[in-house]
């Protein structure tokens, strides 16, 4: 587990960073395509399609050994922002923003990769739920990091382990996370989406909020390719 540890503090120190102004990684966006969107009891009527795969590897330079697709809702006053090969590892994160000129951070969705030594189906749960659990105790400090939420859900029709969590990052911002933790069937390579809420932009309150934000309900929809 020792080379698992060193990449869930690089993923941790990234994220107790700022999160970089989107503007800043023009060299490494990444476009998706618009389509109609699974999100219309919400009111949300088109979302945008990003599928990470062999072709996006190739062309961004990134390993992406369980490729995935998924819809990320494009909501009134809100723009996306793309980035591949983000800081901290993963093929992608996606930024949902303020759509002025700050470009201040509702949510964001960052998506690593892990691998797994088994092909039990309960301990492909246990791994994902401690992978986790470990990235979660590396955000921010042991005294101001809480977890809120653990249990087995689904994605789609396929079993996942969700921790929802609050941590504090270097400016002082108290942001909550979900971490899901999905494995791909049929091989022994997952994926952790990790959803980031900002209150300071006013649409989170409570623990449960997390849940509706544009980053969680992007998660929601992955499919394995």
């Amino acid at each position: 587990m020792k080379a698992t540890a060193i990449v869930l503090a690089t993923i941790a120190l990234a994220f107790m960073a700022t999160a970089p102004d989107p503007a800043v990684a023009q060299q490494t966006k990444t476009e998706g395509t618009v389509k109609l969107t699974p999100f219309e009891a919400r009111g949300i009527t088109l979302s945008t399609i990003y599928t990470v795969d062999g072709k996006f590897a190739e062309k961004h330079g990134v390993d992406v050994p369980a490729a995935f697709s998924l819809a990320a809702p494009r909501r009134e006053g809100q723009e996306i922002h793309a980035q591949a090969k983000p800081s901290g590892g993963g093929p992608i994160k996606i930024y949902f923003t303020t759509d002025d000129g700050k470009k201040s951070i509702f949510s964001s969705l960052q998506i690593i990769t892990f691998s797994l030594k088994t092909d039990d189906p309960q301990k492909r749960l246990e791994v994902g739920d401690y992978f986790a659990i470990e990235l979660l105790k590396k955000l921010g400090t042991n005294q101001n990091t809480r977890l809120n939420i653990r249990r087995p859900i689904k994605i789609g029709d396929l079993p996942a382990a969700e921790v929802v969590g609050n941590f504090v990052n270097k400016d002082g911002d108290q942001l909550l996370v979900r971490l899901v933790a999905l494995a791909k069937p049929g091989t022994r390579d997952g994926i952790i989406g990790i959803a980031v809420g900002h209150p300071r932009q006013g649409r989170i309150k409570k623990v449960e909020d997390i849940f509706e934000t544009s980053a969680s309900l992007a998660f929601d929809t992955v499919e394995f390719k």
